[in-house]
């Protein structure tokens, strides 16, 4: 095979895949992207068997031919090299060469057959997301998905679309996200519930890039793809089931605390400073038309900050990981959010302040201080 193209293309389309192939070599070829030169172009593909990125892209074609080289190392290579024409091309025994203006370097690589086949959508149905829409819903939900392996149903977000709205929920059994749109969401007819991988939806927004245009989404048995521009995402829908969040959140907190984000942003970042370093817990206590947050460690100190708020009935002391808060307040797009409460031992309700339709919920478990 052999291809010429410039060096910023070139490097666009690795740069792309750099965060999907497997980075533990537990498996050679998972390190490894399979690069074929077609007539069509040049298609990059990388995996890790759990998620898996190809993309397309125009260069010219001097030979046809397929090969496996060692990502990581590729993507280097390209990188330091000037935005001139790179040739790329490969010879019968898979090793690899690299040409630009006068830099020259060749890379042994692996044969196209050791490559996994990747899923493929096939002729399935596709439906329509707007980009922004879904990068949106993305950062609103993805810092409150578990880091936990073991907890196989929680590893990801559950995606809920139904005509003219798309749903993500995430929890990692603390804290609760729910971010839901109201949009041109073109289908499908029945409700499509899919529980998608952290991964996939973290190279989602590296594919998407600010996702200014359309995603179109299919799901096809256990396969989920998301075609963005030249490249399509595919990803294995995670096993379990996602807990039943429309009981976790609460409906009688009626103590309404409303808040300048900036300013709430700002308490908390001083008072968490001396706060235990393990749980992050801080103690919001709240009376009319004040609340004060504090904190203490035994070995450091305390600290305490008071702010004006709208408020009105009786005072509540509660206790929140200061850190679950401060991860809401750094998503949400208002000037003003609000918390509802019941007591201290009741879940703690943010949204955005004044918002009716609840279109961001996020629930927080409460401390014991």
């Amino acid at each position: 095979m052999e291809l010429i193209a410039r060096q910023p293309d070139i490097l666009r389309e690795l740069e792309l895949l750099q965060g999907v192939v497997e980075r533990k070599n537990t498996v050679p070829i998972l390190s490894h992207l399979l690069l074929s030169i077609s007539g069509e172009g040049l298609e990059v593909m990388g995996t890790d068997l759990e998620v898996s990125v190809r993309s397309r892209s125009s260069v010219t074609v001097k030979k046809e031919g397929a090969v496996c080289v060692a990502a990581k190392k590729l993507y280097e290579i390209i990188r330091l090299l000037p935005e001139k024409d790179v040739v790329i091309k490969s010879d019968s025994e898979n090793w690899v060469s690299v040409v630009c203006d006068r830099s020259r370097f060749r890379v042994m690589g692996l044969p196209k057959e050791d490559f996994p086949t990747l899923p493929t959508a096939g002729k399935s149905a596709k439906i329509k997301i707007p980009g922004p829409v879904l990068k949106k819903l993305i950062e609103r939900v993805i810092f409150a998905v578990t880091s936990d392996d073991a907890r196989f149903a929680l590893n990801g977000a559950l995606m809920i679309l139904k005509d003219r709205t798309i749903t993500l929920v995430s929890t990692d059994s603390h804290r609760l996200c729910h971010a839901s749109e109201t949009t041109d969401l073109k289908g499908p007819a029945e409700e499509e519930r899919a529980l998608v991988p952290r991964k996939a939806l973290m190279e989602l927004m590296r594919l998407g890039q600010g996702l200014d245009g359309d995603v179109y989404f299919t799901r096809k048995e256990n396969n989920l793809f998301f075609e963005v521009g030249n490249a399509v995402l595919s990803s294995r829908v995670l096993e379990g089931t996602f807990p039943n969040f429309e009981k976790v959140i609460p409906v009688g907190n009626d103590k309404i605390v409303e808040f300048d984000r900036k300013e709430l942003t700002t308490a908390l970042n001083r008072v968490s400073l001396l706060a235990n370093e393990r749980s992050r817990a801080v103690r919001l206590a709240v009376k009319d038309g004040s609340a004060e947050f504090s904190s203490k460690n035994p070995e450091m100190g305390e600290a305490s900050e008071a702010i004006e708020v709208s408020f009105q009935g009786d005072p509540i002391e509660i206790g929140f990981n200061s850190k679950y808060l401060l991860d809401f307040l750094a998503v949400v797009a208002t000037d003003r959010i609000q918390i509802d409460l019941k007591d201290d031992v009741t879940q703690g309700v943010l949204r955005p302040a004044g918002d009716e339709s609840r279109n961001y919920t996020y629930v927080v478990m409460p401390m014991r201080l």
